[in-house]
């Protein structure tokens, strides 16, 4: 996987100067500023020595639902290890994660259980994606979620799903996920769980 981070991050730049809440227009010299502050970022697939970041961002991140032991999460990851990746820093700290496997039907994976065997499936589960606190607002999310839409595209995959827990299901939409009514849920989601789905191709 390559380095998108420098692109993501000028935009994020140019986007700050458009709407800054004070109005004013901001010159040359302080946008590089601005910009040596954002510090580098790689997209990669996980290796074995990421997974002690991987667990501390998923234990602050899920209140509600609660985490999952490691077994379970490397589960993710094996099956489909070109759909899961993490985004780390240039001193290898990690910022961010993304798990994302094949699943067939409709009804979504349990929590806190290893994966089985799927093939043959023309569509994703993203099962987790978190940000590290410290590293909120720089567009993690969104440059691991535009990775796994270019490599769903790469390996023919038509519709990625998740479950939004935790009031997720704004920042889902905002990412052109769709809620999918009338599905029943495993309650290890919690109890405003939500269904949602991207579809990629007719």
């Amino acid at each position: 996987m390559q380095d998108l981070t420098p692109i993501v991050h000028w935009q994020l730049v140019i986007n700050f100067v458009k709407t800054n809440s004070f109005g004013k227009v901001l010159d040359l010299r302080a946008i590089k500023l601005l910009y040596l502050h954002i510090k580098r970022m790689i997209i990669q697939e996980i290796e074995e020595r990421n997974w002690s970041g991987i667990l501390k961002i998923q234990d602050g991140a899920y209140h509600e639902v609660g985490p999952e032991e490691l077994d379970v999460l490397k589960s993710k990851q094996s099956l489909s290890p070109d759909t899961c990746f993490v985004c780390v820093s240039e001193q290898d700290d990690v910022l961010g994660y993304l798990l994302a496997h094949p699943w067939n039907g409709s009804e979504p994976p349990k929590l806190f259980e290893p994966l089985p065997d799927t093939v043959n499936s023309n569509s994703l589960f993203l099962h987790d994606m978190a940000v590290s606190p410290r590293s909120k607002g720089q567009g993690i999310g969104h440059s691991m979620m535009a990775e796994l839409i270019k490599v769903s595209a790469f390996k023919g995959i038509e519709r990625i799903t998740l479950v939004a827990v935790q009031g997720a299901d704004s920042f889902w939409s905002l990412l052109d996920f769709k809620e999918i009514p009338g599905e029943n849920l495993c309650p290890s989601y919690g109890e405003d769980a939500i269904l949602m789905e991207m579809v990629l191709a007719a």
